[in-house]
């Protein structure tokens, strides 16, 4: 099959921009490739990717001469793939639903993938198209919306290779994302306080941290490591006793829990979202409600690392994603 990825702007796809869109059309192309479908991203300038590449502008957002207006870079790289869509067999977007208008324009069927939380504006964009293809990341995401029916779920999948088993932990639990409330980065230092145990806070230093976190940090048994990625990130999640994910606003998905799964890391999280679709209750971590979230703590210490590791592998492949969406365009593609 003739595949086109259609990227977000952002930042350029690559390997390593580890949780982002880009990252995951990197990996899903990869393994789109190695199934034997012919694949083209079309991203940013500076853009990494097995396949052909089709830099639509110089580079992401504001850079190398590329407007500052996020809006119109979207705009233009969703507009530039479906021009060549006579191409391809099947075109995927990745960029907010914006290319839903476009469907009955495009000489290939489109498919959509939303990576975020819908509101009310995304709900009636797809709704005045109903008949377009959209795939959710969790049966919780479109839950709101219940006369929208995506064509499927898919979870994201990760590559193995980038995530390191680790059976023995060292003494901390760790919280790695933004610093924001609905992350509730400041409920994950009040738990970890008031168990004992150390915690290392990982994520970009922002205005919220300077003015809730840091105030928390004493560098002994709270300590903030700063952003991470590739290895450190890797090693981070991996010497973790668990991974602290007291989320306080339902997310769609939550990339980092599977990140640590795979280096054998249980994830104690508050049961909100889509939190009890990628936590196994009891294998790969424990979910609980804000007044058990310290139980939910430490009934995660006790799990089995290798249980979480192979369940992980199992449920969260970056293979078993892209056989799933290769699924989905051979339907659509079917009823085109």
């Amino acid at each position: 099959m003739r595949i086109a990825q259609i990227a977000t702007v952002g930042t350029p796809v690559s390997e390593t921009n580890s949780g982002s869109i880009e990252a995951l059309v990197w990996v899903l192309t990869r393994e789109l490739i190695s199934m034997g479908h012919e694949v083209t991203v079309f991203a940013a300038g500076g853009s990494e990717t097995h396949g052909e590449l089709v830099a639509t502008l110089p580079g992401p957002y504001a850079a190398d001469g590329v407007p500052d207006d996020w809006h119109v870079c979207e705009w233009v790289n969703l507009c530039r793939a479906v021009e060549q869509a006579e191409r391809f067999d099947v075109l995927h977007s990745h960029a907010y639903l914006w290319g839903i208008p476009l469907s009955r324009l495009s000489r290939a069927p489109l498919l959509h993938t939303f990576h975020m939380w819908p509101h009310d504006n995304e709900a009636r964009l797809w709704a005045m198209q109903p008949d377009a293809w959209v795939t959710a990341v969790s049966n919780y995401q479109w839950s709101h919306f219940p006369e929208l029916r995506p064509a499927a779920t898919v979870y994201h999948g990760v590559d193995l290779a980038q995530f390191t088993f680790q059976p023995q932990p060292d003494d901390y639990v760790c919280y790695l994302g933004r610093f924001m409330w609905a992350k509730g980065p400041t409920v994950a230092v009040e738990t970890a306080r008031s168990l004992g145990l150390r915690l290392l806070l990982a994520g970009p230093y922002n205005d919220y941290y300077r003015e809730y976190v840091e105030p928390l940090v004493d560098g002994q048994t709270i300590e903030y490591v700063g952003p991470v990625g590739g290895v450190e990130r890797d090693k981070l999640l991996g010497g973790a006793r668990a991974l602290l994910y007291p989320v306080q606003y339902p997310e769609p998905f939550g990339l980092v829990m599977v990140e640590a799964m795979m280096c054998g890391t249980p994830v104690a999280a508050l049961g909100i979202g889509a939190v009890p679709e990628v936590v196994d209750e009891g294998i790969t971590g424990c979910t609980a409600s804000a007044a058990e979230f310290p139980q939910a703590v430490l009934n995660s210490l006790a799990l089995d690392r290798r249980q979480v590791r192979a369940r992980a592998e199992s449920r969260f492949s970056a293979q078993r994603m892209a056989a799933e969406y290769a699924q989905v365009y051979e339907r659509l593609v079917a009823q085109a």
